[in-house]
């Protein structure tokens, strides 16, 4: 990290273009594993969407570095069962390993409890071993779907 001081905080507006400034350090592979599609670089349709959705129907909080983003967790709300939502989190490639991932999932299921989600679920692909251990660490679940209230 350029500063040395990590900062985890619920999403804000001026967020979606530090998310566009920090594509260009996702790697096509750090993109497979967030997104479970190859692609070049993060999808313009993904920005597009996320900003219309937030803060109702997708919320996240961000990892920043100064006013650098570093990783980015999330969840989007189920249309037909709003109570509910779909996890995803990103860590651009240079910060991976260094318990980013960790302090953003902690952040988002504290976030998603104070939303009133009652579940969230995760698709996370079976040999993201790092993945999964930030999930585990998280939840204390080992299948990816996880009780928030109840």
């Amino acid at each position: 990290m350029k500063s040395g001081e990590l900062v985890i905080r619920p999403w804000q507006a001026g967020d979606f273009a530090r998310l566009a400034a920090a594509a260009p350090r996702l790697s096509t592979w750090t993109l497979y594993l967030r997104f479970r599609a190859g692609m070049p670089s993060l999808p313009s349709a993904y920005l597009s969407s996320t900003r219309q959705r937030w803060p109702l129907r997708w919320d996240a909080v961000v990892a920043l570095d100064g006013d650098d983003l570093v990783g980015w967790a999330e969840f989007g709300r189920y249309v037909d069962d709003p109570d509910r939502a779909d996890l995803g989190m990103c860590v651009v490639d240079a910060e991976q390993g260094h318990g980013i991932g960790s302090a953003l999932a902690a952040a988002l299921v504290e976030r998603a409890r104070d939303a009133g989600l009652v579940s969230v679920h995760a698709d996370i692909e079976p040999d993201n071993v790092a993945a999964w251990r930030v999930w585990l660490r998280t939840t204390g679940s080992t299948v990816p779907s996880f009780a928030l209230a109840g």
